[in-house]
């Protein structure tokens, strides 16, 4: 009788437990909600950076050099002179050529002379003839003056504009000819820079935008300037058009022929802001995770523009205000309910798989 109580007893232990985990059957399985510190992604306006490389030019540069040969008599300048323009640079023995002048000078006055005799006389047919002739005489050696300075003249190198010369490659005494270098010329006042930028950006690209160079050898310093001119044309191969600005350069830092890195500020844009903090990599894209309605994670792709001061640009299928998971990525999983707590809670950190 005893043994059989005991078996009873043992069955109804046994239906008791069954039909508690019969009431409860999700009990068990059911998912956590994990505990997230959230962030509402915000809208800004930043200006609009497209960046690109240029090699400065001078804003004038020629080689300089004579059109006469002859040689070399005087020198006024040396190496790396800032001259003014008009500035007496080389001269050439010009013995030949000064004396050419003064010959013309001279027939020049006689023909005037004989000009003021026969005006000076009466006013007959046969005077009036014959100061006709005088005056075209006047005007002839008048001609030949000014041909026989403009040959003294080629004697002479002047700067053509203000600037900075190169090296002198000549010396006094050197016989040259047409054509040959005596020094290079270039104004670095302000300096050209040309560079390219994809056709995409066409549309915003304006005469006067703003350009900030970057130069490796001035690494502290952001050289300013504005776009001149934009290309007729877009390279049917690159697909970019050539964009060319001018930069200051009253202190002379910069130098023809530098490479500088350029920050075109072609307008502003309107964009939308995460911190570096919510960005999660996964295959090589970055995504976030912000919060649906129903308080689960969904994972959401975005793609980075850039990073500014306070956070980073992206885009995705997210609209300002959207809560996106900031800390407490480790556990989260697509629908995995979240419990938003206070900044600075301890959560569990980490990339989410």
């Amino acid at each position: 009788m005893r043994k059989y109580r005991i078996l009873v007893a043992l069955l109804l232990a046994l239906l008791c437990t069954g039909c508690e985990q019969t009431r409860h059957p999700a009990t068990a399985g059911a998912p956590r909600e994990v505990a997230v510190e959230l962030w509402h992604v915000q809208q800004t306006t930043v200006a609009e950076h497209i960046e690109s490389v240029a090699t400065l030019a001078a804003r004038e540069s020629v080689a300089l050099s004579l059109q006469v040969s002859g040689k070399v008599s005087a020198l006024h300048f040396e190496d790396g002179d800032t001259v003014a323009a008009g500035q007496m640079l080389l001269e050439l023995d010009a013995t030949e050529a000064a004396a050419r002048v003064a010959e013309v000078e001279a027939a020049l006055a006689q023909a005037r002379l004989e000009l003021q005799r026969l005006s000076r006389l009466g006013a007959d047919i046969s005077t009036r003839a014959a100061i006709d002739i005088a005056r075209a005489s006047v005007a002839a050696e008048e001609a030949r003056l000014a041909q026989a300075r403009a040959i003294l003249e080629e004697h002479r190198l002047r700067a053509p504009f203000a600037g900075v010369l190169g090296f002198r490659e000549v010396s006094v005494g050197a016989l040259i000819t047409p054509g040959t270098e005596v020094t290079q010329l270039d104004a670095i006042d302000r300096l050209k820079l040309d560079f390219t930028v994809p056709e995409v950006h066409l549309s915003r690209l304006r005469v006067g935008d703003s350009v900030e160079g970057h130069s490796p050898a001035w690494p502290d310093q952001v050289f300013v300037g504005s776009v001149r001119s934009i290309g007729s044309r877009v390279d049917p191969v690159t697909r970019a058009v050539t964009v060319r600005a001018t930069l200051d350069n009253a202190s002379g830092e910069l130098r023809p022929g530098m490479l500088l890195t350029v920050n075109l500020l072609a307008g502003e844009q309107t964009a939308l802001v995460v911190p570096e903090q919510a960005l999660l990599q996964r295959g090589g894209s970055s995504f976030v995770y912000s919060v649906d309605d129903a308080g689960r994670a969904l994972s959401v792709p975005v793609r980075i523009e850039r990073r500014v001061e306070g956070g980073v640009l992206i885009e995705g299928e997210l609209v300002p205000g959207t809560p996106v998971v900031l800390r407490g990525h480790l556990n989260l999983r697509d629908g995995t309910p979240v419990r938003a707590v206070a900044p600075g809670s301890q959560l569990a950190e980490g990339p989410a798989a």
